[in-house]
């Protein structure tokens, strides 16, 4: 009871933390530069919710949980290394993140998926978890496309502005000394929902095969995680309402059976 208790509970956090990042990133520059910070709150999150025994009547972490956590980690510190870094250094500390990320990001939706088979009951709670789930791959991928910006700057362009970069075109002077964390990544963020609904205004365009191939993914993992999620839970649904009805036939019977004595006799 305890352990269910506890996962509702992460459910909605999990929500409001990502529901918090979005909000921040609609905020004016440099206000938004706060919903990265945001987002290293949420691979912490991640990390230790997800990084415990899932299995039922598992007392222990076995060793894909430590891994597990230990990429989560992994993630958060070269992450950090990430954004404190200079453009210059993008190599040697955006390479990392790249994979990092990618891995981290959906082994977490697969303990999230695992989570969420688990329950009995669809509740309010049950379907936050699956929504920040959904909102963390859209974030996951923006915090991917910024990191591949600034790794290979020019991999997105806006054809409102000329084909100009995304991110570091704004700068009129040579950004190579400026931080990560100094830079308007709020574009690439919303690239990376409309990518991942599979929208496609066509306002920004992805120019490099990397960039193509993971928004491609991206654009596959949306639908993918819908239709496994709706499965999941429509299925755990018409479990509940198959109990209900025979709960409820149960009681009739009970009642019906109390009401004629010769039943009883």
């Amino acid at each position: 009871m305890a352990t269910l208790q506890r996962r509702h509970r992460f459910y909605g956090h999990l929500l409001l933390l990502s529901l918090g990042v979005m909000v921040l990133i609609a905020f004016p520059y440099p206000v938004r530069r706060l919903s990265v910070l945001c987002s290293e709150v949420l691979i912490l999150m991640l990390t230790f919710e997800l990084g415990r025994p899932l299995r039922p009547r598992q007392q222990k972490r076995h060793w894909y949980d430590n891994a597990y956590r230990l990429i989560g980690l992994a993630a958060f510190g070269f992450q950090l290394l990430w954004l404190l870094s200079p453009v210059s250094w993008r190599f040697t500390s955006g390479v990392p993140v790249l994979a990092l990320i990618a891995m981290f990001v959906f082994w977490s939706l697969k303990r999230l998926l695992y989570c969420l088979s688990l329950e009995k009951v669809v509740s309010a709670k049950v379907i936050s978890g699956a929504v920040a789930g959904y909102l963390q791959l859209g974030l996951t991928g923006g915090l991917f496309f910024s990191v591949l910006e600034t790794v290979a700057p020019g991999s997105f362009v806006s054809t409102a502005r000329d084909n100009q970069a995304l991110v570091l075109g704004v700068f009129s002077v040579n950004p190579a000394e400026v931080s990560s964390w100094m830079l308007d990544l709020s574009r690439i963020y919303y690239f990376a929902f409309v990518s991942l609904t599979t929208v496609g205004y066509g306002d920004i365009v992805p120019t490099t095969p990397t960039a193509q191939m993971a928004s491609v993914a991206l654009s596959i993992s949306g639908p993918l995680y819908l239709a496994l999620v709706m499965g999941l839970l429509i299925s755990r649904y018409t479990i509940q309402g198959d109990n209900q009805i025979q709960g409820d036939n149960q009681i009739q019977g009970d009642n019906q059976r109390k009401q004629d004595p010769r039943d009883s006799a």
